[in-house]
């Protein structure tokens, strides 16, 4: 095999490593997408519990102020029924006392529900409060080994690519800049070998008279099936 193309070779190493390394680098990024919008959905729905709170609050004011108005309703029709004189007064007074009492009731009947269903979710509350707390120490330890992952691979790409420029000035530039148009279109595998008279990549066939330039002048061409870098390795 020439020389130049052992020295591209082995840049072509190092650019799939690069490759693999950023792809990993990549996956990262998804990961904590997922961190963040896990937290996201259970704040979304501690703030939705927490609303409920506050509105159901809410109602059990208006239902307070309602009893308080409805035994104020009945204190008076109470004094009304005690003051009159004739039978048919007193019935009336009577009727109304029994109506505001009804509604005294009703309206603390209210307030007692709301109050059960405000003890509820105060209670689921808490229970979510517990999850976003458990769900942040959970989430600060994964943090912290994706941020040291991401750093180890950057340091590894940096390390790579360091090497990569060292190997790729022992390439020839006219070779290196054909590998590097066709490299930066594929980010893949670039350069392959003859295999008997065909590309070993899609096995289209080489005419004899490329074959024997490549193998006496280490040339590359470019395979007109696939569109990879052809060398002769024998």
């Amino acid at each position: 095999m020439h020389p130049d193309v052992q020295s591209l070779l082995a840049v072509q190493q190092d650019d799939l490593q690069i490759y693999a390394l950023e792809a990993q680098l990549a996956q990262l990024a998804p990961r904590l997408t997922a961190l963040e919008k896990e937290r996201a959905k259970v704040s979304a729905s501690l703030e939705r519990a927490k609303k409920a709170v506050e509105a159901e609050e809410s109602r059990q004011r208006e239902a307070r102020g309602r009893i308080e108005t409805h035994k104020q309703l009945a204190e008076r029709s109470q004094r009304q029924y005690e003051s009159v004189g004739s039978p048919r007064e007193a019935n009336a007074a009577l009727v109304q006392l029994e109506q505001t009492k009804r509604m005294v009731e009703e309206s603390e009947r209210d307030a007692d529900q709301i109050q059960g269903r405000i003890n509820e979710l105060r209670h689921q509350v808490a229970d979510m409060e517990a999850q976003v707390a458990a769900l942040d120490v959970q989430q600060v330890e994964t943090r912290a080994s994706l941020g040291a992952d991401h750093a180890r691979l950057e340091a590894e790409v940096a390390e790579a690519a360091r090497k990569r420029v060292e190997r790729a000035a022992m390439v020839p530039p006219r070779m290196l800049n054909i590998y590097e148009r066709v490299r930066v279109r594929r980010r893949a595998e670039t350069v392959f070998p003859l295999r008997g008279a065909s590309c070993s990549a899609c096995d289209t066939a080489i005419p004899t008279q490329r074959r024997a330039s490549m193998a006496s002048s280490g040339a590359l061409e470019m395979c007109e099936g696939c569109g990879v870098l052809l060398y002769a390795a024998e």
